[in-house]
C-alpha cells in the first residue's frame, strides 16, 4: 500500500483526540491515502453510529 505523504503532511490528527475528531480524521484518510486499514475500533464506532466509512479495499 503506498502512503500519500502530502495528505499526511496537511491532515495531522492532534494529541488526545476526540472521538470525533478520530472519526472524521479516519474517514478522510481511507478517503485519501492507501497506507492502512481503518482501525477496527473506529470502523465499530462509525457501525454503531449507523455508518460504514470506506476501507482501503474499497476505493481500490
Amino acid at each position: 500500500m503506498k502512503i500519500n505523504r502530502q495528505w499526511h503532511e496537511a491532515h495531522k490528527l492532534p494529541r488526545n483526540a476526540s472521538m470525533e475528531e478520530r472519526l472524521n480524521w479516519h474517514v478522510m484518510h481511507a478517503e485519501n491515502c492507501g497506507c492502512r486499514e481503518m482501525p477496527d475500533s473506529i470502523r465499530r464506532e462509525l457501525e454503531a453510529r449507523g455508518w460504514t466509512g470506506p476501507s482501503v479495499r474499497s476505493l481500490k
